[in-house]
């Protein structure tokens, strides 16, 4: 009897709701107890590292967010990549030159592991402008893992939007909430400042944030939800979630004064409130972040 395999590998469909997964709060239980075991261990600028300094760190991820973006990767590859990146710079000492090169190898390794088809060596290579080499790629990937202990299949804050929004009621008011999460989050894993913040208190603020920016019926006792199903302090999201306001309205704000390129790409430094404003406008709410709520985005 032939077996014949119907998927598409690149069908980004969701997959249907798996009750058995967020009906049991053992499954979000397991997130809270392992993420510990996968958060960098030491803010690494000017101890492990003498030659890096926190604004290539923020270039870096900055250019990783672009080139997962342009390759239509999966939410999750990017906050995976990040993760990878901060562990082995404390765990091992590089230059500046280097730095590019772990990063592509951090998104091969990331893609590997988070989606069906993976990132091409030769793609990561040409995002580079070809400063590095596939050779050079082969080799720093055995190097990551070796680094990394081969521990992998690390959690992060995107782990946990889907399983605090399927199970509160007022994610239903608005269907944007769970998009706008996952840029933030994303754009989280770009600030050097949460190098070494819990990611379940990225998500719970990712979260806040993205509904207190849609401003649904429930915006108001939200985030006192998330941290009560995340165990998280209330406290320690909402300063998370008042520095993800402060960089989106400052990205919002270098949106406004940024020239048209020729190929209409927005650069990095505007990058999260272009989503947010491409997101919006795809389901026929207003163009602009300051339309989409009164005072945060």
């Amino acid at each position: 009897m032939d077996l014949l395999c119907a998927e598409r590998l690149a069908d980004c469909r969701l997959a249907e709701r798996d009750r058995v997964i967020f009906e049991d709060m053992r499954v979000l239980q397991n997130l809270l107890d392992l993420e510990t075991s996968y958060i960098p261990t030491c803010n690494y600028f000017g101890t492990v590292q003498k030659d890096i300094q926190p604004f290539m760190r923020k270039v870096v991820s900055t250019w990783m967010l672009e080139v997962c973006e342009d390759q239509h990767c999966e939410d999750q590859v990017f906050p995976l990549a990040v993760n990878f990146l901060d562990r082995f710079l404390c765990a091992c000492a590089i230059s500046r030159r280097q730095l590019q090169l772990l990063a592509a190898v951090c998104l091969l390794l990331a893609s590997k592991i988070r989606q069906g088809r993976s990132l091409s060596v030769d793609h990561l290579c040409f995002y580079t402008d070809h400063s590095i080499s596939p050779d050079d790629m082969r080799n720093w990937e055995l190097l990551v893992l070796s680094k990394l202990k081969w521990a992998v299949t690390a959690v992060t804050g995107f782990d946990y939007v889907d399983h605090v929004l399927e199970r509160v009621e007022w994610s239903k008011e608005s269907p944007l909430i769970r998009r706008h999460a996952h840029i933030l989050v994303g754009l989280c894993y770009t600030e050097p400042e949460f190098i070494q913040s819990r990611p379940s208190v990225l998500a719970a603020a990712s979260i806040g944030a993205a509904v207190r920016g849609l401003n649904p019926p429930s915006a108001a006792s939200a985030l006192t939800s998330v941290c009560a199903l995340t165990h998280v302090d209330p406290a320690a999201a909402e300063h998370v979630l008042c520095h993800i306001e402060s960089v989106v309205a400052s990205e919002s704000a270098s949106l406004q004064t940024l020239p048209t390129a020729n190929n209409n790409k927005v650069t990095s430094s505007a990058s999260c409130s272009s989503k947010l404003m491409c997101v919006a406008d795809e389901t026929g709410q207003p163009e602009t972040p300051t339309d989409v709520q009164d005072v945060h985005f």
